[in-house]
């Protein structure tokens, strides 16, 4: 896929000179302040709060503007998992303001067919509006309404932030509805005639009547979402509202995006992530070993120009960070573990579910105590803040440990994870299927930045049992 022929390519001078050139044209705020970036943006999964956690930045949220499905909002509303966009500066690239954040879903509407993957357990595919949406062990359920992986039914209204594919939207953030009757679909108009055209597919009427907002004209190709109710059949969309969406960005100096590669082309290693053509022929891949292709998950930083982001990074993202174990601490708004003597600390916030499967209620963090085995789920911030998504109390159980690799020694059969050391001597080894492998296989199999799960079975302190994981 050429992004824009063969002068697409941009060296790192010509970048600088680019970067230098905004600069000079009020991309910094004053002569005298020459580290101030005013033209940052990022797009990607929220993972945290205590302000606002996007791509492992954290954002401060003092006087921030947000918009949330199209109207004025606050942050209270928004939850771990959904896709938001930020605009904002910062004066030392340490501290990070958030003027804009804005979020809207991709998806409302019933569920019509639930498709298991015979493969993979941890997986399943929805369709929603004639829209593919995988669920999987990465999706936050808002359980407001009981909903979670196990008990998405047919007929259930779902409202679904996530990222684009060839096929359809991986799910990040699903919430249940209790409003059946409206539904909303994004997306770009095509087969357009004077009373319908079709968004991914699904067939959408309107007439005169229906409402347009930020539209002057319809026409193939243009960007909307449509709000509506379905036709007796279920099988389209009537809409009663039709809304230009802007998913463009204007030249920006640090852009940062998270997202599913689609149209990846070797030739160029230039692909979209969530509609933004990028080059990532300049990048360096975090881990080393990363291999761009379609339907990966990463996260992509650099410059845009002229609606194109050249990468200077292109790191992989996905799995959250799983922690099975007794709490070494709880405090008012953190919870602690501890492994080989040291620390491991995941940050509380009021949008992380708390749970009980131990016959004890739980409202509030406080109801946690020492001693109590947890299910712990998180996201890494990138800078070795674990910030967690849900807390479940549980009846104890085999320890275990899922993280990023940081480091390994295979001669001595030590891995590093969440910054402690772990003594895999003793253990055995299985690859992504479950299925066994000797220790030299796995430990050829790893690199930094990939995701592995240890077990200690009789929670005696030695880790048994080592994995791979997708």
């Amino acid at each position: 896929m050429k992004l824009n022929g063969p002068t697409c390519k941009i060296s790192a001078i010509a970048l600088a000179m680019l970067a230098a050139m905004a600069s000079g044209c009020g991309g910094s705020s004053s002569d005298s302040d020459d580290t101030r970036i005013d033209s940052i943006a990022s797009r990607g999964m929220i993972t945290g709060f205590g302000s606002v956690y996007v791509n492992g930045i954290r954002f401060h949220t003092g006087g921030t503007r947000f918009i949330v499905d199209d109207n004025p909002g606050s942050e209270a509303e928004l939850r771990i998992g959904m896709v938001v966009t930020v605009r904002g500066s910062t004066d030392d690239r340490r501290n990070w303001r958030a003027e804009h954040i804005e979020y809207d879903n991709e998806l409302k509407g019933p569920v019509a067919s639930i498709t298991p993957d015979p493969l993979d357990l941890t997986r399943k595919t929805l369709l929603i509006l004639g829209q593919n949406v995988e669920i999987n062990a990465n999706t936050i359920f808002d359980d407001d309404g009981g909903l979670s992986f196990a008990t998405v039914a047919l007929g259930d209204v779902l409202e679904v932030s996530g990222f684009t594919t060839d096929s359809g939207l991986v799910a990040t953030h699903v919430e249940l509805q209790a409003n059946d009757d409206e539904v909303e679909i994004r997306g770009r108009i095509d087969n357009l005639t004077m009373t319908s055209f079709t968004i991914n597919g699904f067939p959408v009427s309107y007439d005169t009547a229906t409402e347009r907002e930020d539209i002057s004209t319809l026409a193939d190709d243009l960007l909307v979402e449509v709000e509506g109710r379905l036709d007796g059949a279920g099988t389209s969309l009537i809409a009663d509202k039709i809304e230009g969406e802007d998913d463009d960005f204007d030249d920006v100096d640090e852009f940062e995006i998270e997202g599913v590669i689609s149209d990846f082309d070797p030739a160029d290693d230039s692909f979209i992530v969530q509609g933004m053509p990028v080059d990532a022929g300049g990048a360096v891949l975090f881990p080393t070993s990363l291999v761009l292709a379609d339907g990966v998950t990463v996260e992509v930083e650099g410059q845009v120009v002229k609606g194109v982001l050249f990468a200077d990074k292109v790191k992989q993202r996905g799995n959250k960070i799983k922690i099975s174990a007794p709490l070494a601490a709880v405090g008012s708004d953190r919870v602690t573990f501890r492994f080989n003597g040291s620390d491991v600390v995941a940050r509380v916030s009021a949008q992380t579910e708390l749970e009980d499967q131990t016959g004890n209620p739980v409202t509030q963090l406080a109801d946690f105590s020492a001693g109590n085995f947890v299910e712990l789920e998180a996201f890494g911030d990138g800078s070795g803040v674990i910030n967690a998504v849900e807390i479940e109390r549980e009846s104890a159980n085999e320890i275990e440990i899922e993280a990023p690799l940081q480091n390994f020694v295979k001669t001595t059969r030590r891995v590093r994870l969440l910054g402690i050391d772990f003594d895999l001597s003793a253990a055995t080894f299985e690859d992504e299927n479950d299925v066994n492998m000797t220790a030299e296989a796995f430990f050829d199999a790893l690199a930094v930045g990939r995701f592995i799960e240890i077990e200690d079975s009789d929670s005696n302190g030695v880790f048994d049992k080592a994995e791979l994981e997708d």
